[in-house]
C-alpha cells in the first residue's frame, strides 16, 4: 500500500506543473489565432513594407537650365557730378541683336558710378536704331523732348554728350542722328541744330 501512494504522489506532481504550464499559456495567449505571437506579427509587418517599398515613384524634380548666352560688352559714358567730363563704364549685354540698341538701352539704365549724372530723361526709351555707311539713326520715345534739361550749358552737355559718344563708341559709327517718335526733334533752349549729325568733334576734350 505504501508503495502503491508512493507512485501515485510521484506521477500527480509533473501532471499537476503541465496543467500550471498549459493554464499559463492560456492566459498569456500562446497559440491562439486572435492574439498572434508578437514575433510572427513583427515579422510579417516588416515583409509587407518590403514589398510594397518598390512600387512607390519617387518624386520628380526639376532643375531649371543654366544660363548659356554669350555676351558682349559695351561702354556707355555719364557725365561726372559737375558735368565737364565724361565717365566710361563698361557693361556686359547680350550679343544677339544690335550692339548699338544694347549700348543705348545700358546708357538708359543709368550709371552704376556714384558721382556720374543720368544722361537721358525719365521714361526715355529706345525706340529704334539703324546704322548705313557709318551713320547711325537713333529713334528716342517722347519722354526725351518733354524731359530735357533747360538749364543751360552744362545740363545739356549731361544729356546730349553721353548719347554721342556712346553711340559713336560701336565699331562702324562715326556719326549719329537723333528723332524723337520719327521726327526731328526741337528741344527747348538747346543751342545744337538737330537736324544734321552729331559726333564727338562737338565735345572736344570731355575725356572718355
Amino acid at each position: 500500500m505504501s508503495t502503491s501512494r508512493t507512485t501515485r504522489r510521484r506521477l500527480t506532481r509533473p501532471i499537476a506543473a503541465l496543467v500550471t504550464v498549459a493554464a499559463a499559456c492560456a492566459l498569456a495567449g500562446c497559440g491562439s489565432s486572435d492574439g498572434g505571437a508578437p514575433a510572427a506579427s513583427t515579422v510579417t509587418t516588416a515583409t509587407t513594407a518590403t514589398a510594397t517599398a518598390p512600387t512607390t515613384r519617387p518624386a520628380t524634380t526639376t532643375t531649371a537650365p543654366a544660363a548659356s548666352a554669350d555676351t558682349r560688352t559695351v561702354t556707355v559714358y555719364f557725365a561726372d557730378a559737375d558735368a565737364q567730363r565724361l565717365v566710361p563704364e563698361t557693361r556686359a549685354v547680350l550679343r544677339t541683336g544690335s550692339p548699338l540698341r544694347a549700348a543705348l538701352v545700358a546708357l538708359a539704365a543709368g550709371p552704376t558710378g556714384a558721382r556720374s549724372m543720368p544722361a537721358l530723361p525719365v521714361g526715355t526709351t529706345i525706340v529704334g536704331t539703324n546704322v548705313a555707311g557709318g551713320e547711325a539713326l537713333v529713334n528716342l520715345s517722347g519722354e526725351f523732348t518733354r524731359g530735357y534739361p533747360s538749364g543751360g550749358a552744362a545740363a545739356e552737355f549731361a544729356v546730349l554728350a553721353p548719347l554721342v559718344y556712346t553711340a559713336t563708341g560701336t565699331p562702324g559709327v562715326t556719326r549719329v542722328r537723333f528723332t524723337v517718335d520719327g521726327l526731328t526733334p526741337q528741344p527747348a533752349g538747346s543751342q545744337y541744330d538737330w537736324s544734321g549729325t552729331f559726333s564727338r568733334a562737338d565735345f572736344p576734350g570731355v575725356g572718355g
